[in-house]
């Protein structure tokens, strides 16, 4: 055996070493009733996406999204004109940096935030992917609607056709999450 391929067997095999001993990473989320997204979130915003912009966090480890919105409505709590919150993943050059289940956003994107803030960071959507509710426009009657994420509470199976994941008119999911918050106070 020559001495370059026993050199990249050698490689391959503390690579592998290394891989098999490095801490892994996972996200595990709490489901959140409606109930609970709302009162755990400092502020919601009904807004659009005008800017997404990745960056390396403070280790080089990771890439975090900054995505800034322009804040059409405020639903609860004070919010400026426009928000920049943090999202994890991203691109930067040739590094792409992918977290299952984390949302993704381009510039004019419609949604519902449901964000968090503590002390000096920027926020981040409520409950992971939980606090982002899409916001599209029907195509035939031209009604703004809010369709609901994925992921369900209670531990509880997506089920095609279930009639609690419909999009609702915009009109009453901010009546929804008003009512919400008139309850907590």
């Amino acid at each position: 055996m020559s001495y370059t391929r026993r050199m990249r067997r050698s490689f391959l095999a503390t690579l592998l070493f290394a891989l098999a001993i490095a801490p892994a990473q996972a996200v595990t989320v709490a489901p959140l009733s409606f109930e609970e997204l709302v009162r755990h979130s400092s502020s919601v915003v009904y807004a659009r996406v005008v800017d997404v912009r990745a960056t390396w966090s403070d280790d080089r480890r990771r890439i975090d999204s900054l995505v800034t919105v322009e804040v059409i409505r405020g639903l609860k709590g004070s919010a400026a004109a426009h928000v920049t919150l943090t999202v994890p993943g991203g691109q930067i050059g040739r590094f792409r940096h992918l977290v299952p289940g984390a949302p993704t956003f381009v510039p004019g994107d419609l949604a519902v935030w449901f964000l968090t803030a503590k002390g000096p960071r920027l926020p981040v959507p409520t409950g992971f992917t939980q606090g982002i509710y899409r916001v599209i426009r029907d195509g035939g009657s031209g009604a703004t609607l809010v369709t609901p994420p994925v992921v369900e509470a209670g531990g509880r199976s997506i089920v095609r056709g279930d009639t609690r994941r419909k999009p609702v008119p915009l009109a009453t999911f901010e009546s929804a999450v008003r009512a919400v918050e008139a309850g907590v106070r």
